[in-house]
């Protein structure tokens, strides 16, 4: 059937109007403006109605359709981009990146200020995203208009007429639209006359269904701040203490973190914590640290890491750190522990056979170079598709699974586990190694969240995610990427981390998935951290029809939680270690309670809680907020 644009709004009656006229109210006719009469009679305008109050829209439309060249369907085809949303990660779902980088992109204001003005008004005092404000400026048409303000520095430009700064304009509240009953009433009221005939059935369902995502499971417009001044370093609990990407004292921070990677790979865990701890208070510690008196009254800081700390303020290095750096076993380690699936345990077994090179591995495993690809390699890749037994951690596999490349438990939240990857897949890790090894940049992992967000919609409307991560941190690069997401539905979320993965490797983005598996019920009594989600590891290659293709293999992990437990998993999942296993220890010492990535539950009676916001977890803990950049508890 089709779309009717929105309605005007109804002009109340006269009362002179007969008693028999019919009591519907019709629309006035707005006779149409010749094109000398408009006042963006260059200017064509595209809407972007997400987030835009219902009732403005008729206005909107009447306004544009009048006073503009044209109103277009196409945002490619617009000179103005005209949207209520600030956040560039949800503009991103109606608008690529790349293409609102070469547009002007202004709140509703400025059409209505610049129709009151009888002048098309500067672009930048109506910047609708901040991060594209000087884009904005400079791709606005008013210098190209003979009626252009922009250059006058003595005239009279009004400012938007709500009066109220960027960031004050994201504390208002968000207009709300009603869940529709069935999609056909809201797009009649939604559908612009002009984009009748341009618009099909299915995208404007798909539009309505993420209009329609409840607030809660949107991130903060805009980001709460961290207030700093709340958070003590010298607190035993990381997530109660300020912890930057880089620290001042980051140099010692690499030198004893040397020591604790040493520890870790020899299997040494109580005196590797000891030294993850030491580092986290470190990293935390707001001056540069010039005397060993100033970390002596620090938590975690003993006589052994105290000596260090005074060796290294005065020669700039630890001897120790340096002892093991030159040590042939501990480069061998490394080198083996940075193949993606072999952990400390599975490095020292090789390291007892006397591999020591990467050469070493690779005919260990069997890896040929030259070898053409393997035709049984898609059915091998396939095997990780089916539903299999899960493994806890610590665990061996039957060597039955071993031969059809299974995974044992590869890991619960962000940085659990260490082994768990079969034969098969240490032999694919290693032919993937050259592509695994390249650090992935921050514009690349916000084009793959792009893609993967795009389809998932298509294939199941209204979803939202999270990256999470080193990504989420604010680091500059990546070894792998990770995105949570979920759906209001949680019965739509059950199963769709399988049909996901199956879309993408259909579609040739993903070629290897190294581990899948299902919901599984939540269990307070478990002593691991392996939580309850649906999760995907994956090894995924961007399409050619994006500028950042390179054709390099990258780690992706997708991980689907049940909408009443998003937030928890976003934030088990944001990391870093050290943050969130203080975490789970702040809330089993001070609460009783148990935390990760699946939920929360009170320990006495297994009650759950299911926090709607992030922070709100952080309340439900009697924490201070802290943001994902003051999380990097680790080295």
């Amino acid at each position: 059937m089709p779309f009717k644009r929105p309605a005007p709004e109804p002009h109340p009656r006269s009362a002179s109007q007969s008693e028999s006229s019919s009591s519907i109210l019709r629309p006035l006719k707005h006779a149409r403006l010749d094109s000398s009469e408009k006042v963006l009679s260059n200017v064509t305008l595209y809407i972007v109605q997400a987030k835009l109050d219902p009732s403005s829209l008729p206005e909107l439309f009447r306004l544009a359709e009048r006073h503009a060249q044209r109103l277009c369907s196409d945002a490619n085809d617009a000179d103005v981009i005209i949207t209520a949303i600030h956040m560039k990660r949800r503009l991103e779902r109606h608008i690529p990146w790349n293409l609102a980088k070469q547009k002007a992109i202004v709140t509703p204001q400025w059409l209505r200020d610049s129709v009151k003005q009888k002048k098309p008004l500067p672009c930048g005092d109506y910047a609708a995203v901040e991060e594209l404000r000087t884009e904005t400026v400079e791709n606005c048409p008013d210098c190209n208009l003979a009626s252009c303000v922009c250059g006058d520095s003595d005239s009279d430009v009004e400012t938007p007429s709500s009066h109220v700064p960027f960031e004050e304009k994201h504390l208002q509240p968000r207009p709300q639209i009603p869940r529709p009953t069935s999609p056909t009433p809201a797009l009649e009221l939604l559908t612009p006359r002009s984009l009748r005939m341009d618009t099909n059935v299915e995208a404007m369902v798909k539009q309505t269904a993420e209009d329609n995502i409840p607030v809660r499971l949107l991130p903060p417009d805009p980001p709460i701040p961290t207030r700093l001044d709340k958070l003590d370093y010298t607190s035993r609990y990381s997530c109660q203490r300020a912890s930057p990407l880089v620290c001042p004292n980051q140099d010692l921070v690499r030198e004893l973190d040397i020591v604790h990677r040493s520890r870790a790979m020899e299997g040494e865990e109580r005196s590797a914590l000891s030294y993850e701890r030491a580092i986290s208070v470190i990293k935390a510690y707001p001056q540069r640290i010039t005397s060993v008196s100033q970390v002596q009254k620090l938590p975690f800081i003993g006589q052994k890491t105290g000596t260090m700390v005074e060796q290294f303020v005065n020669t700039g290095k630890i001897d120790e750190a340096q002892t093991i750096l030159a040590s042939d076993r501990f480069k061998a380690l490394s080198l083996f522990t940075s193949i993606y699936g072999i952990g400390p345990n599975t490095a020292r077994r090789l390291y007892s056979f006397g591999l020591r090179t990467i050469n070493d591995l690779e005919v260990y495993y069997g890896v040929e170079r030259d070898d053409p690809p393997d035709p049984a390699q898609s059915e091998l890749h396939e095997l990780d598709m089916q539903k299999r037994p899960q493994y806890w951690r610590g665990q061996d596999q039957s060597a039955t699974d071993r031969k059809r490349g299974k995974l044992g438990n590869f890991g619960g939240e962000k940085g659990e586990g260490d082994e768990g990857l079969g034969d098969s897949w240490i032999r694919v890790a290693l032919e993937l190694r050259e592509d695994l090894a390249v650090k992935i940049p921050r514009a690349e992992v916000e084009e793959m969240g792009r893609i993967g967000m795009a389809e998932l919609d298509e294939l199941e409307p209204g979803c939202v995610s999270t990256i999470v991560g080193g990504y989420r941190r604010g680091k500059p690069e990546s070894n792998d990427v990770d995105i949570v997401f979920t759906h209001p539905d949680a019965e739509v979320v059950k199963g769709l981390c399988k049909r996901f993965v199956r879309r993408l490797y259909e579609r040739g983005m993903v070629s290897h998935v190294m581990h899948l598996s299902g919901f599984h019920g939540h269990n307070p009594l478990r002593t691991t951290h392996w939580d309850s989600l649906e999760k995907a590891l994956t090894v995924f290659t961007l399409p050619t029809s994006t500028p950042f293709h390179n054709g390099v293999r990258r780690r992706l992990d997708l991980i689907f939680a049940p909408p009443e437990v998003y937030w928890t998993a976003v934030i088990g999942w944001s990391g870093s270690i050290m943050f969130q296993r203080d975490l789970r220890q702040w809330a089993k010492d001070k609460l009783a309670m148990k935390f990760d990535s699946s939920g929360i539950t009170r320990r006495y009676d297994s009650k759950m809680f299911f926090p709607k916001t992030e922070k709100e977890a952080f309340d439900l803990f009697g924490l201070e907020w802290v943001e994902p950049k003051w999380r990097n508890a680790d080295a």
